[in-house]
């Protein structure tokens, strides 16, 4: 959560400096700061709409562990982990509160129904945080040049920054959880088997 708050606040930071000491702007200071603090409430709206689409309505299959392109190869991960992603990945917010799905929130996090839930949420978060990545910078196109280059660019590039975190992060756990549901799928293969036995020599 501090590195969000951080990279928000140095973000809104660079762009009032940069508008109005060191490139100045022909605004008074009460438009570059309102035109500076509506930035963060911009983009969040922004992603959210394409994150309600992604979640809501698109088909679920689309994001089905099964399918070629959810599926995370040795090499993608051995790239995030080049970048020190153990070290760094516990401090990147967790965003299932916006998707009704959080791990905190799971009473039996060895149910093999979980993971698998889990799993797809994972994919949802990709395909949320890899548009918001790139569907921020059309946003520009709404604002005249002057704002779309001062103040919306710094703010979409943060944006596309914040987002590539989560999404690394989401590619880099699925492998795990797909060994740790297969594990747990034999687990309860066997239990099954060995409680048929005993009913069956009862």
């Amino acid at each position: 959560m501090l590195l969000y708050i951080f990279a928000i606040g140095f973000t809104m930071v660079l762009v009032f400096c940069g508008n109005f000491f060191w490139f100045p702007i022909e605004m008074s200071l009460l438009k570059v700061s309102l035109l500076t603090f509506m930035l963060p409430f911009l983009i969040v709206a922004w992603d959210g709409i394409f994150a309600t689409i992604i979640r809501h309505a698109l088909p679920a299959k689309w994001f089905s562990k099964d399918l070629k392109i959810n599926q995370v190869s040795k090499g993608e991960c051995k790239f995030y982990e080049l970048l020190g992603i153990k070290y760094w990945k516990d401090h990147v917010l967790e965003l299932g509160m916006f998707t009704s799905f959080s791990k905190k929130k799971v009473a039996d996090h060895n149910d093999p129904a979980y993971v698998e839930r889990f799993i797809l949420e994972c994919n949802y978060g990709v395909a949320v945080h890899l548009w918001n990545l790139i569907l921020g910078f059309p946003l520009m196109l709404f604002f005249p040049d002057y704002i779309a280059i001062r103040f919306i660019l710094p703010a979409v590039i943060a944006n596309s920054v914040l987002s590539l975190l989560p999404l690394m992060i989401l590619r880099y756990n699925i492998p795990r959880l797909e060994r740790l549901l297969a594990v747990l799928k034999k687990k309860a293969e066997r239990a099954e088997k060995s409680a048929a036995k005993t009913s069956a020599n009862s």
